[in-house]
């Protein structure tokens, strides 16, 4: 099983993963999928990352535990037409999200996110929400 992994997944394995207790619930929802880490998700950790002084070496060896996903037509069609049903709705969402569900709903693949609300109007989106512990 796989799982495409938010941007608020990698900050939470990445501040908490030596603190299993905060994260018990990304790891439990998680299970023994493979976190699927889209080129939009590894463009907005790094850009927050780089500004935070952690270095390009660093952020090689935190990805090398992650399938990484480049931009594909597929991807890039499907957030097209996501695109134009939910502004055609007046609910098009804020761009890196629906670029991350894009990349989910053209592979049937669910999102692992803490901001659920983020994604629950897209349309053919499975989301599997998880919250920090304490």
């Amino acid at each position: 099983m796989e799982l495409i992994a938010d941007t608020t997944v990698l900050i939470d394995l990445w501040r908490f993963g030596s603190k299993r207790n905060r994260i018990s619930d990304l790891i439990e929802k998680a299970g023994e999928a493979s976190l699927v880490v889209p080129w939009i998700t590894q463009a907005e950790f790094s850009r927050g990352a780089l500004f935070k002084g952690i270095t390009l070496i660093e952020l090689e060896s935190f990805y090398s535990g992650f399938l990484l996903l480049a931009l594909d037509q597929k991807t890039m069609d499907c957030y097209c037409e996501l695109w134009g049903v939910m502004a055609g709705n007046g609910k098009a969402p804020d761009y890196p999200d629906l670029w991350i569900a894009a990349c989910a709903v053209a592979r049937g693949i669910p999102v692992l996110t803490r901001n659920a609300k983020h994604f629950n109007q897209i349309p053919g989106l499975d989301v599997v929400a998880y919250e920090l512990k304490g």
